[in-house]
């Protein structure tokens, strides 16, 4: 059994405060001309065009042409907060169309080309989330979520349960495997210093 990919909503990740960057909004910085953020919608369009942004400063994000969602457990609780506002989006939106959300961060310029193919190749009924795995290393942003664990999410959130892995374990899950030369592919800037290091990956 296979996912059918209009099931899928796509949410980029930029609800955080990007304190280790300095504060601002990172995603907004340029790498090689371009917006990490352009650069991560750019990507995604290769997959779908049903792409939403999880954002908490709406004003900055308002030019876009997609729609911005923010979160709606206060207290910038991290991508667990954007993955539950996404959830709540989806199910207001599309009306149950959506069973999926396919979540990557606002801070990851460089994700694979074959990113959502590597994904339904890994997909299999039994499991309820899928997060990427190079290299040995999990990537636990980079994921796709059940919209039925929506309940289960709200509250772990209102627990003031703010760790993924935590959550996710508690629930059916799956590493989908990637490549380890594509290790760089999900290199994400936390801080000015990953900022430098980006703009010498060349991919």
């Amino acid at each position: 059994m296979s996912i059918v990919k209009k099931k899928i909503l796509f949410a980029i990740l930029a609800g955080g405060q990007s304190k280790r960057f300095g504060g601002g909004f990172k995603t907004f910085t340029k790498i090689s001309g371009t917006t990490i953020l352009n650069q991560i919608i750019k990507t995604l369009s290769n997959f779908s065009s049903d792409i939403i942004i999880n954002a908490n400063n709406l004003d900055e994000f308002r030019n876009l042409n997609y729609p911005v969602v923010k979160d709606q457990i206060e207290g910038f609780l991290g991508p667990l907060a954007g993955i539950h506002a996404s959830m709540l989006w989806a199910k207001k939106n599309y009306n149950n169309e959506k069973e999926w959300i396919f979540t990557v961060p606002s801070d990851t310029p460089f994700l694979p080309n074959n990113l959502l193919d590597v994904f339904l190749l890994s997909y299999s009924s039994d499991k309820d989330i899928f997060i990427a795995r190079s290299n040995q290393r999990h990537h636990p942003v980079i994921a796709m979520w059940r919209v039925s664990l929506l309940k289960s999410l709200e509250n772990e959130l209102i627990s003031n349960n703010s760790k993924i892995m935590l959550w996710v374990k508690k629930h059916r899950y799956k590493f989908v495997e990637f490549d380890d030369e594509q290790e760089n592919n999900f290199f994400n800037i936390n801080t000015k210093e990953d900022l430098n290091s980006a703009k010498k990956i060349n991919i």
